[in-house]
C-alpha cells in the first residue's frame, strides 16, 4: 500500500546523505588550487622567518651575495614564480642555513623577493 509519510522520510533522508556526500568530498585540500609549493635553499634566518631561494647550489650560498644568488636564481629559472621567498614560520629553531627544503604556502606577497606564511616545510636530500 502506498504510504506518503515514508517516501517523504526516505527523500529526507537520500537528500541528507547526498548533502554528506557533497560536504564530506568538499572538505580535501589536496586538490586546492591556491597551495604553492617551492623546493630551495634556506639562505638566511630571522627571529620568525627563513629566506629560501630556488635554483641555487649549496656552495653559492656562503659566496655570493644576495643580489648574486638572486641573479643566478632568475636566470636558472623558467618560471618567475616562487624564485626567492621570506616565508614567516613557527619555530625557525627548527631549520638552519644550507639546507635543502620543500615549502608549502596559500598567499604569497607579490614584492621581490616574495613574502608568504608557511603552510608546511620539508626538509629534503639535496638534489
Amino acid at each position: 500500500m502506498f504510504n506518503p509519510l515514508f517516501n517523504r522520510r526516505k527523500l529526507k533522508l537520500l537528500s541528507v546523505a547526498l548533502f554528506l556526500v557533497v560536504f564530506t568530498a568538499s572538505c580535501g585540500t589536496s586538490l586546492d588550487p591556491t597551495v604553492r609549493s617551492q623546493e630551495g635553499y634556506i639562505v638566511d634566518i630571522t627571529e620568525e622567518r627563513i629566506y629560501v631561494i630556488s635554483h641555487v647550489d649549496r656552495e653559492d650560498i656562503g659566496e655570493l651575495s644576495e643580489e648574486e644568488l638572486l641573479e643566478k636564481s632568475v636566470e636558472a629559472s623558467d618560471d618567475r614564480d616562487l624564485i626567492a621567498v621570506w616565508y614567516n614560520v613557527n619555530d625557525v629553531e627548527d631549520y638552519a642555513v644550507g639546507q635543502y627544503v620543500e615549502v608549502r604556502s596559500r598567499e604569497v606577497m607579490d614584492s621581490f623577493p616574495q613574502q608568504a606564511d608557511a603552510a608546511g616545510i620539508t626538509i629534503l636530500d639535496e638534489p
